[in-house]
């Protein structure tokens, strides 16, 4: 169980450096706190799951240093880094604490960067950027998209790349945007194994879905946004986040 591994590595470094007795803040984070005002450009803004209510981003505050998570179940926290390697994982909420703990403590360590979401008009510019680092591959021509992101999508449409998206929100499934139809996360394996490459969104390491096939395919995965910050590093899988603001506060 791929969480198991990440409390493992929080609590040897928290002994390493003397960190377990340090308090730690969990709070939630306002939509337009979380991401700004994004620009309506060819598609709503509600197409992002935060607008809708769908997921919160919680942030954790430590020694001065921020560390998010995206949830669909957010609670806050107020304890020591010992007390939270003691949460019960198997409680939704909590896994998205400790994600955006380890994120907060990595950055403090400066293990891991880029712990913040970026705002305002800048996941146009990373999607446009992912584009062209992608085009630069020329054994790349399709692309999964595990976790629907509308900018990272209608830019690999643009480029032309053949792909294939697949989301946990029901309300999402069936849509068609920028001609590609979104698909029931029950087919994430199926389409990472038919991609040249899967864009995994970092969200995985918070609700656990692919914590059975995830090492299976991580080689050609690309982890994407401040959820998996610390956890890509740590775990040692490629990831893409560009423009993510400064880690703190």
């Amino acid at each position: 169980m791929i969480i198991k591994t990440l409390f493992k590595k929080l609590y040897d470094l928290s002994k390493q450096h003397k960190l377990l007795d340090e308090k730690v803040v969990v709070k939630s984070l306002l939509p337009r706190e979380a991401i700004g005002v994004v620009p309506v450009i060819e598609y709503p803004e509600t197409e992002y799951a935060i607008i809708r209510g769908k997921e919160v981003m919680i942030e954790a505050i430590f020694k001065g240093y921020r560390g998010q998570a995206f949830t669909s179940a957010p609670m806050s926290y107020n304890g020591t880094i010992n007390e939270v390697l003691n949460l019960d994982i198997n409680k939704l909420w909590n896994r998205a604490i400790f994600i955006a703990v380890l994120n907060a403590v990595a950055a403090y360590l400066n293990i891991a960067d880029k712990t913040v979401h970026c705002k305002d008009e800048t996941p146009e510019i990373c999607g446009d950027k992912l584009a062209k680092h992608l085009q630069l591959l020329s054994d790349i021509k399709k692309v999964g998209l595990i976790g629907y992101q509308p900018a990272f999508l209608k830019a690999l449409a643009k480029a032309n790349f053949k792909v294939r998206v697949a989301d946990a929100d029901p309300d999402n499934i069936g849509k068609v945007m920028f001609g590609v139809t979104i698909e029931p996360a029950e087919l994430d394996e199926e389409i990472i194994d038919w991609s040249d490459i899967a864009l995994i969104t970092g969200s995985v390491f918070a609700n656990g879905t692919l914590d059975n096939i995830l090492p299976k395919y991580k080689e050609k995965c690309l982890i994407f946004g401040v959820t998996g910050a610390a956890p890509s590093i740590l775990l040692n899988f490629n990831r893409w986040c560009i423009t993510s603001e400064r880690i703190t506060i």
